[in-house]
């Protein structure tokens, strides 16, 4: 015996007309996706950087908060596109 009782469900998907899908917000979802992992790979590379031995120049320390603001750039353009 079936939980449905005979009911049968259908998956229907239905876009928003005023929001549809493009090719633009691929490229957003995209940007946002690789923006996120270049900015969890820019405060590792931070907090490496900060953890290693002291006999670093300025430009040492300047490595991982550059990637991490490429990363929060490539983010924040990607949530702006959809």
């Amino acid at each position: 015996m079936s939980t449905l009782s005979g009911v049968a469900l259908a998956a229907v998907w239905t876009p928003n007309p005023n929001h549809p899908l493009t090719l633009i917000n691929f490229f957003g979802y995209l940007m946002l996706i690789v923006g996120c992992v270049i900015t969890v790979t820019g405060v590792v590379a931070t907090v490496l950087i900060l953890r290693g031995k002291s006999q670093k120049k300025w430009g040492d320390h300047v490595v991982g908060p550059f990637i991490l603001a490429i990363g929060l750039v490539l983010a924040y353009f990607g949530v702006r596109l959809f």
